[in-house]
């Protein structure tokens, strides 16, 4: 009888210990395609020991052998698969064999195939040279995209092609594997096949909220609140992909649409790479502008590279600075393949600091997009609460009411979307946030709210006037609707 390793009882306590409960809407028995999978989910994030030993090679006597397909095999085992209808094996090739012989394998897109895959079938992957290597199970196919299930995998990195990451790795310096979701595009090149199991009953698992956090579990409510929110969003209906990095435009706009921070000067020069037109244009010109990104002699942004720890960190520290608020320190752990061509860090970290940042912030904002109209005429814009206030910029009200004024507008920057001057020349888009004299720095006062002002307004329409208070935050000077309201003898409600 082989005979374990001192340590090996560890590792399969480790087993248990990682195996991270999957949410499934089950009213019945899985399908047998389902428990399958299910017993593949409830290993996400599970890592292999030292000289890659897994208690998945011990049962079928290779504890320390590749173990991709001893992963797969163990799960058809677990949940009770019949061999004749899930045959088991060590080798990928041996197995693609197997299923072919039983006629039950067809080829991928990229090899002409047309079989469109299904939850529970296996997906055999192959290189350049045309070697079967790696195997795992397929989770679902999502817009055109494949998502699996694997064992011995590292999350791959998809702001680079393919090929420049395979030709960049070395396995010497990468972490120990473990078992993870990744997705493919259902034409690459890399997927060879699909090997079809004679299940007697696949219907997929109905599954609830994502199913691939493994180590980031303990993170979930972050994870779920941040996705609620619209500050991030998932990778496909049922992942997260938190071990996979964040696009550098991507994060710039996360950051900036969270704080309300817009607008640049006129004489902002665009990165080459970002051009007008440009999905992130408008969130790398505010940067650029209010010197939330580092100047670098290079002409360019990379704005699809995903963003490292450091970048992450250098930009959020400069926008609370140039916000007033507080300077915050966060975890950005690196990436698995942070030393393959650039490096960067986790969709889990960044989405932990979102949650903070969310948390912290100084003022709430809501949506009165059609509920909150002045005489009858809808703002159509965000309007945002402080002690239960209700508060608009000046400038959109001016919008529907321009004989609405403040006299003497308490010192700071213009907003980037206020009205042309009295001299009816327009204002440069100035980035929010300047620390001016009696602007956005140091703490608020008199409610202590960090970031948020408080002044004392007189507003003016029609010939009358009104004491009210006001705020100015993110360089933005607020006043609250009732009194606005007030003074132009019209009722705050819904829309007519």
């Amino acid at each position: 009888m082989f005979a374990l390793k001192e340590w090996s009882l560890a590792a399969l306590l480790a087993l248990c210990l990682c195996s991270t409960p999957v949410r499934a809407l089950e009213a019945e028995e899985p399908s047998q395609a389902g428990r399958v999978v299910l017993q593949a989910l409830g290993q996400m994030g599970f890592t292999e020991g030292d000289d890659e030993y897994t208690p998945f090679g011990v049962r079928y006597g290779y504890p320390n052998g590749y173990w991709c397909d001893m992963f797969v095999s163990w799960c058809a085992d677990e949940a009770g698969i019949p061999k004749e209808a899930f045959p088991r094996s060590v080798n990928c090739a041996r197995h693609c064999r197997a299923f072919t012989g039983l006629g039950r394998y067809y080829a991928s897109a990229s090899r002409g195939g047309t079989y469109l895959p299904q939850q529970g079938d296996l997906v055999l992957f192959h290189n350049d040279s045309g070697r079967i290597h790696h195997v795992g199970l397929v989770l679902y196919v999502e817009d055109e995209t494949l998502f699996t299930i694997e064992g011995n995998a590292l999350t791959t990195r998809w702001d680079y092609p393919a090929a420049q990451v395979s030709e960049a790795r070395a396995p010497e310096e990468e972490p120990n594997d473990y078992v993870t979701v990744n997705r493919y595009p259902i034409a690459d090149r890399r997927l060879h096949g699909y090997a079809v199991p004679a299940y007697s009953s696949r219907e997929p698992l109905a599954l609830e909220g994502f199913v691939d956090l493994g180590r980031y579990a303990c993170a979930r409510e972050q994870i779920d609140a941040v996705a609620a929110s619209g500050l991030m969003a998932g990778t496909s209906s049922h992942t997260f992909s938190p071990r996979a990095g964040m696009a550098r435009g991507e994060f710039l706009q996360t950051v900036l649409d969270l704080y309300g921070f817009a607008g640049w000067t006129e004489d902002t020069v665009p990165f080459s790479d970002v051009p007008p037109g440009h999905a992130y244009h408008s969130a790398v010109m505010t940067a650029r502008s209010a010197g939330l990104l580092p100047q670098t002699e290079e002409d360019a942004f990379h704005p699809d590279r995903w963003i490292s720890g450091e970048e992450a960190q250098a930009i959020l520290s400069a926008l609370l600075q140039r916000m007033g608020l507080e300077d915050r320190t966060f975890v950005f752990t690196p990436g698995d393949l942070s030393q393959i061509l650039t490096p960067y860090t986790t969709r889990g970290d960044i989405a932990q600091a979102l949650y903070q940042l969310r948390e912290d912030a100084p003022l709430t904002t809501e949506d009165f997009d059609s509920l909150l109209a002045l005489g009858g005429a809808p703002l159509g814009r965000s309007a945002r609460t402080l002690d239960g206030i209700c508060y608009v910029p000046l400038s959109f009200l001016q919008e529907h009411f321009p004989e609405l004024t403040v006299p003497d507008p308490p010192a700071g920057p213009a907003p980037a979307d206020e009205p042309p001057g009295a001299d009816g020349e327009a204002r440069p888009s100035a980035p929010s946030g300047e620390d001016e004299e009696d602007g956005m720095a140091g703490e608020g006062e008199e409610d202590g709210t960090p970031g948020a002002v408080r002044r004392a307004l007189t507003l003016e329409a029609q010939g009358n006037s009104l004491q009210a208070q006001g705020f100015l935050w993110n360089g933005t000077l607020y006043i609250p609707v009732k009194e606005a309201a007030a003074l132009l003898h019209v009722r705050p409600g819904a829309p007519a």
